[in-house]
């Protein structure tokens, strides 16, 4: 796979911190960068929908190999590793990080419902501005600016578009100021990290995949959270080449970089909804990653308090030695009064109720939350395939060289086996997750499973049920490096006891 490779080109560097985020104690951490005297320009980018957590690897620090350019990012400025989101739905979320002021039930997320907002800090910068979910630019700079729709923006061109935002960066007579609110990493979860598709077509190959009517079953938590790592590894990349752009346009140092999201989201089982906040949920949708790199800032500094998305705005303005126009509800995080903080308090999506509960537990929770992802998926090089399902042992080895016992007693078929075919990486389509669905088997029992690819086992796995489906499906995902181009060999096969092999589909 294309993002485990990277690895051999990333030198270990700086080690960000010791423990898994410690605690906030109390100690200031140390000052902003001084003003530069030349404006600098500013560069803020939104993400959707990403828990912080998931960019982390083993000791509390991200993850080097699978998300190189996060941790370059902080190596160069500050990373807020106990940040927080002040909201958990993004009509709301993303114009509380635009503008510092609190959700109401009343605001709409357009320009109208947020007159006073971060832009008001760029008179006289060039002022460049995207968003997928809402339409807070002003008029003055976005004539005609309107809400777009969400549905319509999570297709997949989303790289693309994020791309071409990107492409609108470059040195002026005058500093710019860009910000870009992205539909990434937010689901479907579609992409691999070198940018191609995981599968043809625009919608899930077995319907419902990610869905609520799949949120009972763990395997299958298991395998769309593995989805989204793998769209994070995309994520990362972009990140790479805003990064890329930067320094080679000669604007890397005098430019102040900005990168957080509106919300993360709960991989957990037996809930109706994922991403509303909940006292069981906190540990995942309220972390958010945020980073912010200072104008002629070069080092690295790891920053424990707790910081909500809704003091960005505040400490944009104070690294810029600016006064905000207008009173904001954030604060700087540089400022006394976030360094005291103790607690974190969101308010549920429909106001009627708050979630409120102290740093060091929430810390607690989120410790094991990271801990379960690195037993299942790894770090680093290792384990990213082989943690999912049972009989693990089986991934890597041959069938040719296993115990194998016929025919299954269920008949399988596999979601679009055309994939397999014919594979052309050029097409922008590598077929790694495979699917399918089984018949003959007694009402609802699953079975375990062992997906080869040119015969070798790449996948175990279990099979599942949709609620009101009485099919008994399966899903794996098999590494990029596994399909070759051109003609592969899919094959499908029950798991009996001492782990033996009968052939239940093939394409």
């Amino acid at each position: 796979m294309k993002l485990l490779a990277l690895a051999t080109f990333v030198a270990i560097a700086v080690v960000l911190g010791t423990l898994v985020m410690p605690s906030s104690d109390g100690r200031g951490p140390e000052p902003a960068p001084a003003p530069a005297k030349k404006r600098p320009n500013v560069v803020v980018l939104i993400f959707d929908e990403f828990p912080g957590d998931a960019l982390l690897g083993r000791g509390g620090r991200i993850d080097r190999v699978r998300y190189p350019n996060f941790a370059a990012l902080a190596d160069d400025g500050y990373w807020f590793r106990n940040a927080w989101s002040s909201y958990d739905s993004t009509p709301k979320a993303v114009p509380l990080i635009m503008d510092g002021m609190r959700p109401n039930t009343t605001r709409r997320s357009d320009a109208k419902g947020h007159p006073r907002t971060l832009f008001d800090l760029f008179a006289g910068y060039r002022v460049h501005s995207s968003e997928e979910a809402t339409a807070i630019c002003p008029p003055r700079y976005c004539p005609g600016n309107k809400r777009p729709g969400i549905v319509a923006n999570l297709g997949a061109d989303r790289p693309k578009r994020l791309e071409a935002f990107f492409r609108t960066i470059k040195p002026g007579r005058r500093p710019g100021f860009w910000l870009k609110h992205t539909l990434l990493p937010h689901n479907p979860y579609r992409f691999l990290p070198d940018g191609s598709q995981s599968s043809a077509g625009g919608a899930d190959p077995i319907r419902g995949l990610n869905r609520p009517a799949g949120f009972h079953d763990e395997f299958l938590t298991r395998h769309n959270e593995q989805r989204f790592l793998l769209q994070l590894g995309l994520v990362d990349r972009l990140l790479g080449k805003l990064l890329a752009r930067l320094r080679r346009n000669g604007m890397y140092d005098n430019t102040m970089i900005v990168v957080t999201a509106d919300h993360g989201f709960a991989w957990l089982t037996d809930v109706p909804d994922r991403r509303r906040i909940r006292p069981a949920t906190v540990a995942e949708i309220a972390p958010v990653p945020f980073f912010v790199k200072a104008p002629r800032q070069r080092r690295g500094v790891v920053n424990d308090s707790y910081v909500a998305t809704l003091d960005v705005t505040p400490t944009i303005a104070d690294l810029l030695n600016r006064r905000l126009p207008y009173r904001a509800d954030g604060r700087s995080a540089f400022s006394r009064a976030v360094r005291k903080r103790r607690a974190l308090s969101i308010p549920a999506r429909d106001f009627d109720f708050t979630v409120r509960i102290s740093g060091r537990e929430w810390e607690r929770r989120r410790q094991a939350v990271v801990a379960r992802r690195l037993r299942m998926f790894g770090a680093g090089e290792t384990g990213f395939y082989s943690g999912i399902g049972p009989n693990r042992d089986l991934v890597g080895q041959m069938v040719a060289e296993l115990r194998t016992a016929g025919a299954a007693a269920v008949r399988g078929a596999l979601v679009r086996p055309a994939a397999w075919r014919n594979v052309r990486r050029a097409s922008g389509v590598v077929p790694v997750q495979v699917t399918g669905s089984f018949r003959g088997g007694r009402r609802g029992a699953t079975r375990a499973i062992a997906v080869a690819v040119n015969g070798r086992i790449e996948a175990v796995g279990r099979t599942f049920y949709l609620r009101g489906d009485p099919v008994e499906h399966f899903a794996a995902m098999v590494p990029e490096a596994s399909l070759r181009e051109g003609r592969n060999d899919v094959q499908v096969f029950e798991v009996g006891r001492g782990a033996s092999l009968r052939l239940a589909a093939q394409d």
